[in-house]
């Protein structure tokens, strides 16, 4: 795409410009003369916005309001306020505020080519009064329109075509135009088309250009954002009908542009709002399906959203007329009538089914009661957050003989509403980890309620068969039950919708698999019966973003600490999620000096990746331990862990040895499950882990290092999005990536004859060295970008070369039993013997056997910790290792194993000489001495 450099000085003069002058234009009051500033996006007590300089960060001056999280430059802060609908208008004010004209047009470049639908958007604004005119014949009032017509989302289409003649389909003919937008960054992506003249269009009456799955329409992005109530409408004339209303601040409309589009539209944006669903309820019952198909989708949408933790009503339509709409209404009965209608919310107990008359609820029932249940139902009465239970009842006849029920009182029934009860089918650890076929799921069931202390986002809980009618679990978890009889009976209707939201869930945060595909996760998509127990991320929701944010947050790692010694741990953290594709993943060792910024580094990634870091104190107990690493690839870290208590850090070494890949397990009298993979940053100025030097990939941090410090002021990296292009993403190609990265770091290693430890260990650098390209893919970035590969192929190379010598477990074995002979704790028999090697320099030979050492380790009551961290347990292994080390002693070529020698006085025999020498070359050294044999 051209880029008009003129233009691009443009904007960043406008992003320049003075920010406590822009909000002196905004008209934004101030708490003193060097305050924050009150948003002007609400109300509120205290201000909460605050401006920083240029001084601040490399990234410029901005704003930033601390109570919603939004931020940016000048730009920003006047769509923020509402002064603007999309960045090229906030622009334009503030080039005539400041005297910043935008360029001239013959000194643009040449512009970018425009869709099709933009393309239609535009001619369609051209001639606005038709549409006009048209609406306010339906009833829009001149406020709507005039808003809708400001934010460009209305026009006119005046396009006939000359192939197709009057009369037929596609034709075409005068129709009003609702132009469909992003969310974000408000991109046109369809026109729909109502036309004035059905008849010359061969009878349709609506066409879409562009993309008609996927988006809604709104008259106002700023007035949809701010809304805490939203009424969901099939069509954008619904939509302006329900805000021609006069609603206070704080309501908006949202068409979905269809029944279809209930499934396609992404509804998250509208989570901590109270959403009222009004589509077209009273459409003509379906012949064969018996159902009525705005109401159908109703349902649907129900479900859709309760899943989403969406607090959301029924608009009551029973006594609306067959077939009629919003708009209907409105043309009908005015905004005053139709507002009226509107406030009319549903009370029954499963939403979308009235209780009533057979004629009443013709095609409007969701589910099957059977008589004794359909007989109680109507006597259960819901509000927002609250349910209540008609006591007092008198049944009679009008004076046309009717039937007719005078409701005389209510009685509380409990302090929360139960939005819905789902049979929840979770998929098996196996499925999730390799995406095989699922062979043993769990069936639980999915509780969602909406309590008066959380407000509109409902509440979640997991229960099990036993546990349905127990009171009090229910009133532990969502309030207080003051009719427990009438409860029960209300639990055993609620059974009956175990279908309406059934759905297969994994309980897993972020990349895992679904049904045999990858699948981004998140905290909501879970149901675990003791969340805080089983997953440190079960309410996590990752960080969103555009790719600009990615690179931004690359530039400042890079930074901070030359040789990307702050860069190699976070693409380390932003790869761990590959652990499902590769079927491990190394844990990562941060070592860092007094004063280096350690801590400091940890708060940003924090902040940065939306991962939680443990302190010490937090270890100290088995099941946090467990639960920092359950039903998660995101990573966590542990903090000064080393300074724990011997025991605890066995136990650590033990948990890290197993989650380098997974382990599932089933812990308690209730078997409550955790599967363990979490990758773990290990953090402090001593980190002592060499018995998993195979499984770990490192980082130094020194005050030599030391770069820029990282803004405060620096954008989350949108890992969300990050976990979609990895789920997008081809499987066999991330591995056939980590296989290619592998045999580079083989053919750049200085290892020699690679041992089977040092290959796992480049497979760890390769992983990471993977994460790296994908990571340069997504944010459209050069992989040469700062020397990341040459560093942490010096940082590989480096590990490798370091631990040379104790990197397998024989080494560490030895070291403890060479301590045990110089402190002479050993009670086998051994002895030192003076020797040369086949070159003729002196050595000391060790005779001794394996079996005898691994004996003493797992007798010693001392040794007790070590032996239990240790991954060899038995002699037989431990010789074996030996043996292949090279540091048996040779005379004559041959390796003297099986040896036998004379002891205090008895003839010991299988016995190993091991030669000091080329043990010392490894760096373990002993004190020996020297005692002649008798013969």
């Amino acid at each position: 795409m051209a880029q008009n450099p003129r233009m691009a000085e443009w904007f960043a003069r406008l992003k320049e410009l003075d920010l406590h002058e822009v909000a002196a234009r905004l008209g934004m009051r101030r708490d003193g003369g060097r305050g924050n500033y009150f948003s002007p996006a609400r109300k509120e007590k205290q201000p909460s916005l605050s401006i920083y300089g240029a001084d601040k960060g490399r990234y410029g001056a901005g704003w930033k309001d601390h109570t919603t999280g939004n931020g940016g430059t000048a730009i920003d802060l006047v769509i923020y306020a509402g002064m603007a609908g999309d960045h090229m208008e906030a622009a334009r004010l503030l080039g005539d505020w400041f005297g910043l004209p935008i360029p001239s047009s013959d000194t643009l470049a040449a512009p970018a080519r425009k869709s099709t639908e933009e393309w239609i958007a535009d001619r369609c604004l051209q001639e606005v009064e038709p549409v006009l005119e048209y609406l306010q014949g339906r009833g829009i009032t001149e406020a709507a329109l005039a808003m809708a017509l400001k934010n460009r989302m209305i026009g006119w289409n005046n396009w006939t075509s000359n192939k197709v003649p009057a009369g037929e389909p596609g034709h075409g003919g005068a129709a009003a135009a609702f132009i469909v937008r992003t969310l974000n960054p408000g991109r046109v992506v369809a026109v729909d088309m109502r036309y004035q003249d059905p008849g010359l269009n061969g009878g349709v009456k609506t066409q879409c250009q562009g993309e008609k799955s996927g988006y809604g329409w709104y008259s106002d992005l700023g007035r949809l954002k701010r809304a805490h109530t939203v009424y969901v409408v099939e069509s954008p004339i619904n939509a302006l009908s329900v805000e021609s209303c006069y609603w206070p601040e704080g309501y908006a409309a949202y068409a979905i542009r269809g029944t279809g589009n209930v499934e396609s539209i992404d509804f998250s944006f509208l989570r901590g709002k109270k959403v009222l669903i009004a589509l077209d309820h009273t459409d003509p019952v379906k012949e064969g399906s018996n159902t009525r198909p705005g109401l159908a989708a109703a349902w649907r949408l129900n479900e859709r959203l309760t899943a989403l933790d969406i607090a959301n009503r029924f608009v009551n339509m029973l006594d609306w007329e067959e077939g009629q709409d919003i708009n209907d209404v409105l043309q009908a009965e005015g905004p005053e009538g139709l507002g009226a209608r509107l406030k009319q919310i549903e009370p029954w107990l499963i939403p979308g089914n009235p209780a009533g008359a057979a004629d009443e609820v013709h095609g409007r029932r969701r589910i099957w009661l059977p008589t004794l249940d359909w007989n109680v139902y109507w006597r259960f009465r819901q509000t927002d957050d609250f349910t209540q239970y008609v006591q007092d009842y008198k049944d009679c006849e009008d004076e046309d003989g009717k039937f007719r029920r005078e409701e005389k009182g209510f009685g509380d029934l409990c302090a929360f509403r139960i939005a819905g009860i789902s049979r929840l089918r979770i998929q098996s650890h196996l499925a999730t980890i390799n995406g095989t076929p699922d062979n043993q799921p769990e069936t639980v069931f999915g509780v969602s309620a909406q309590v008066a202390r959380h407000g509109n986002t409902l509440q979640r809980a997991v229960i099990t068969d036993d546990k349905i009618f127990s009171l009090d679990w229910w009133a532990g978890r969502f309030g207080y039950i003051w009719k427990p009889k009438e409860f029960a009976r209300m639990i055993s209707i609620l059974e009956r919708t175990a279908d309406i939201g059934a759905r297969d869930v994994v309980n897993f945060v972020g990349l895992a698999w679904r049904g045999g595909e990858l699948a981004a996760l998140e905290g909501n998509d879970c149901y675990f019966t003791e969340p805080a127990r089983q997953c440190l991320y079960h309410n996590l929701s990752f960080p969103r973003g555009g790719r600009q944010a990615a690179r931004q947050v690359i530039a400042a790692y890079q930074e901070t600490f030359k040789h990307n010694a702050a860069a190699i741990p976070m693409v380390w953290a932003l790869g761990a999620h590959l652990k499902m594709l590769l079927g491990f993943y190394p844990h990562f060792e941060m070592q860092a000096d007094k004063g280096s910024g350690k801590s400091k580094l940890m708060e940003c990634m924090q902040r940065s990746f939306s991962f939680q870091v443990l302190s010490g104190q937090m270890l100290k107990t088995d099941h946090r331990r467990r639960a920092s690493v359950s039903y998660t690839t995101n990573p966590v870290g542990w903090d000064e862990f080393s300074k724990l208590p011997k025991s605890i850090l066995t136990d650590i070494d033990g948990l890290l040895q197993s989650t380098y890949r997974f382990e599932f397990t089933r812990i308690g009298a209730a078997l409550t499950p955790y599967l363990m993979c979490a990758p773990v940053l290990l953090a402090g100025e001593e980190v002592d882990i060499q018995s998993l030097q195979s499984k770990v990939c490192r980082s130094k941090l020194t005050v030599e290092r030391q770069g820029p410090m990282i803004p405060h002021e620096l954008p989350q990296f949108p890992v969300w999005p990050w976990l979609q292009f990895l789920a997008s993403t081809e499987p066999a190609r991330i591995r056939d990536l980590h296989k290619s990265m592998l045999r580079f770091c083989q053919a750049k290693s200085r290892a020699g004859d690679a041992d089977a430890t040092s290959n796992r260990m480049m497979e760890n650098y390769a992983a990471i060295l993977a994460a790296w390209h994908l990571l340069c893919e997504f944010a459209e970035i050069d992989a040469a970008q700062g020397h990341f590969v040459e560093d942490l192929l010096a940082e590989m190379n480096s590990h490798l070369s370091e631990t040379d010598g104790t990197r397998l477990p024989w080494v560490r074995i030895m070291e403890i039993a060479l301590s045990e002979l110089d402190a002479r704790r050993f009670e086998h028999p051994f002895c030192w013997e003076d020797a040369q090697d086949d070159e003729g320099n002196p050595d000391v030979l060790l005779y001794i056997r394996p079996n005898h050492i691994m004996d003493h380790l797992s007798t010693a009551n001392h040794l007790r910790a070590k032996f239990d961290g240790l991954p060899v347990k038995t002699g037989r292994i431990f010789k074996s290792q030996l043996l292949a080390s090279g540091v048996v002693a040779v005379r004559k070529g041959e390796m003297l194993d099986d040896v036998e020698k004379t002891i205090d006085r008895r003839r010991i025999g299988h016995m190993t000489a091991i030669s000091l020498n080329k043990l010392e070359a490894l760096g373990l050294s002993a004190a020996p001495e020297i005692k002649r044999d008798i013969p």
